[in-house]
C-alpha cells in the first residue's frame, strides 16, 4: 500500500471531520474517494491513448488510399455522392 502526505486546507478538513464519527471513518472515506479519482483518471488517459492510436491508424489508411489531401468539403461531397448512389440503387 502506497502512502502519500499531502497538504489540505485546515478549515475544510476540520469542517468535514465533524461529519464523520471518527478519524478512521474519514480516512477510509478519503482513501476510497482518492482511489476512485485515480481509477477515473487512468481510464481517461487510456481512452486518450486509444483515440490517438485510432487517429494515427486512420491517417495512415487515408495516405494509403490516396485521399489524405482531401478537404472537408471534398470529403462531404464524396459522402453525399455515395449516399445518393446508394439511394438510387435501392429504388
Amino acid at each position: 500500500m502506497c502512502m502519500y502526505s499531502i497538504p489540505l486546507n485546515d478549515n475544510l478538513v476540520r469542517e468535514t471531520r465533524q461529519l464523520f464519527s471518527d478519524d478512521a471513518t474519514m480516512t477510509e472515506w478519503l482513501q476510497q474517494k482518492v482511489e476512485l479519482m485515480l481509477c477515473e483518471f487512468n481510464a481517461m488517459q487510456q481512452t486518450k491513448r486509444n483515440a490517438r492510436k485510432a487517429i494515427e491508424a486512420m491517417r495512415r489508411q487515408s495516405e494509403v488510399n490516396g485521399n489524405s489531401g482531401m478537404s472537408l468539403t471534398d470529403i462531404n461531397n464524396e459522402i453525399r455522392l455515395a449516399r445518393e448512389t446508394r439511394k438510387s440503387a435501392a429504388c
